[in-house]
């Protein structure tokens, strides 16, 4: 089959003013396990390219595809755009198999499937082993789809969910489709060309605001060969000088990350690498740690998410403050950048909680803060605790952990806004900060921690351009509904004094509106 992978444009404020983008690993990893089993295959990634969606379907029709693949890393603020992606591919393409995945659709197959028709199949969980029994029942127009394990999929009219595959055994069985990627599209803190690679998938936290632990649903691995191979090949034939780690929690075996990292240091690939850890486990490897910065970890992402020990405790996470202290001071110590994510809304948010949290982030000191809100996924023990009535932010393309979405009932909107911008802001200037740019660690550490400001002040100020633009325009909304009701009420007031014409009658007859800052 011809077979087209595609990422919708969804443009991110983050990668447009920020660190740039990211390759859509998932589709990558898709990509590799569809050629292999015999398939023609091309990968447009349009959230770099940005392409309209008629661009887009002159690009296909050179050499239409038999079908088309949709998914993006970020799905649940992709969506809408997907979908109006799907639609355009649908008139344009009447008879191409659309297929639709990742996380959003992964926990939401029904409802999509119902809501947006252009889609023919929904590909729940991880998809390597999926989309090749897939592919391969779609090539043969009288088979049937009923035994593809993993799917949601149209079965004369109805809407039919097959049972769950069971999560794939052996990573090394899929190998990435490097060979499809656009490399020039790909850099990352200056250092040129990155890649983003996997070597484990799933959690062994079960944290309440966090889905990726039932989505993967049991941590598992690569062998430490298959992967140090892939990276050895990303440096050879792709010129690739970053790799990013797509893992949840990538020492989450202390053996087996100490083996990978010694098989790293022997191919001396040269590599600088950004991986994600929790704060305990970095703790636990204090030994191990020059041997992280021996292998290129130059940077490591910790989501320390909140810095009162009750609340961390709450949420199942496994990093009190002190912890989380210890780990920072660890990895300066090796000269290894420290990222920490910090959520904001995990408790109830009050002028007192914004203070303590900015006096702790400044006691943490860590190299870089990132500060996000919670997100109530659906699929989350977080998630089902929250109301509709509490959503403040009801526009789906927003959820981006970077906008607002719940209520805080002590703080508006502005005010949480100003609390958590500023923290970012006075954390990132504060003199030891500036220092560390000029003083700190080694080479890649510097270059790293003067790309993370740069692109600190690029997103903060795109942020708050966006938040006051959102402002403006659900004013309007509001300003237009408020004058339709009262239009309506106008004539429904004449009607009852002095009756109506037919065209007073249709007017009179339409609902009060309620506009976006009232939908919750």
């Amino acid at each position: 089959m011809n077979i087209v992978l595609i990422t919708p444009r969804r443009r991110f404020i983050a990668n447009r003013f920020g660190l740039g983008y990211q390759m859509p690993l998932g589709l990558v990893l898709l990509g590799g396990a569809l050629i292999d089993a015999g398939h023609r295959v091309r990968l447009i990634d349009n959230d770099v390219y940005g392409w309209g969606d008629a661009r887009l379907a002159r690009e296909l029709a050179a050499e239409p595809p038999h079908c088309i693949m949709l998914g993006h890393t970020a799905s649940t603020a992709a969506h809408p755009v997907a979908m109006e992606t799907a639609h355009h591919l649908r008139q344009a393409f009447p008879l191409v198999k659309l297929v639709y995945g990742g996380v959003y659709p992964s926990y939401t197959a029904q409802r999509i499937m119902q809501e947006n028709p252009a889609l023919d199949v929904i590909v729940h969980g991880e998809g390597e082993a999926t989309v090749v029994e897939l592919a391969a029942i779609l090539a043969e127009p009288a088979a049937s789809l009923a035994q593809v394990k993993g799917i949601t999929w149209r079965n004369q009219g109805q809407i039919v969910t097959n049972p769950m595959r069971p999560p794939i055994t052996n990573l090394d069985g899929f190998r990435p489709g490097w060979e499809l990627v656009d490399w020039a599209a790909y850099k990352l803190f200056g250092f040129g060309r990155a890649a983003g690679m996997q070597f484990s998938r799933g959690c062994t936290l079960r944290c309440t605001y966090c889905g990726q632990w039932s989505f993967w649903r049991r941590w598992r691995h690569r062998s430490p060969q298959n992967f140090v191979d892939e990276l050895e090949k990303l440096v050879r034939d792709y010129g690739v000088r970053i790799v990013w780690l797509a893992d949840e929690n990538f020492a989450a075996d202390r053996e087996i990350a100490r083996q990978t990292l010694e098989a790293i240091v022997e191919r001396r690939l040269g590599l600088s690498i950004n991986l994600n850890m929790t704060a305990a486990d970095v703790v636990r490897d204090a030994d191990l740690l020059p041997l992280y910065k021996r292998a290129g970890v130059d940077n490591i992402v910790m989501g320390v998410e909140s810095l009162d020990d009750s609340t961390v405790e709450r949420v199942h996470k496994n990093n009190p403050f002190a912890v989380s202290k210890q780990a920072v001071r660890l990895l300066r110590q090796q000269g290894i950048v420290s990222l920490v994510n910090i959520i904001y809304g995990l408790e109830d948010e009050t002028p007192a909680t914004l203070l303590n949290t900015y006096r702790r982030v400044f006691e943490l000191d860590a190299d870089v803060l990132n500060a996000v809100y919670i997100t109530p996924h659906h699929w989350t023990e977080a998630g089902r605790q929250v109301q509709t009535a509490q959503i403040v932010e009801p526009n789906q393309a927003q959820w981006t952990y970077r906008n607002q979405i719940v209520h805080t009932p002590h703080l508006a909107p502005w005010q949480l806004l100003l609390g958590v911008k500023l923290t970012e802001a006075f954390f990132h200037l504060r003199p030891r900060a500036l220092r560390r740019l000029l003083t700190g660690g080694d080479l890649r550490y510097r270059q790293i921690m003067r790309a993370y400001l740069a692109v600190g002040a690029r997103v903060v100020l795109a942020e708050i351009g966006e938040f006051l633009i959102n402002r403006l325009k659900n004013l309007s909304y509001a300003k237009r509904d408020k004058k339709f009701n009262a239009e309506v009420q106008r004539r429904r007031d004449v009607k009852t004094n002095s009756g109506s014409s037919k065209i007073e009658q249709k007017v009179t007859n339409q609902p009060i509106r309620q506009g976006k800052l009232s939908q919750g």
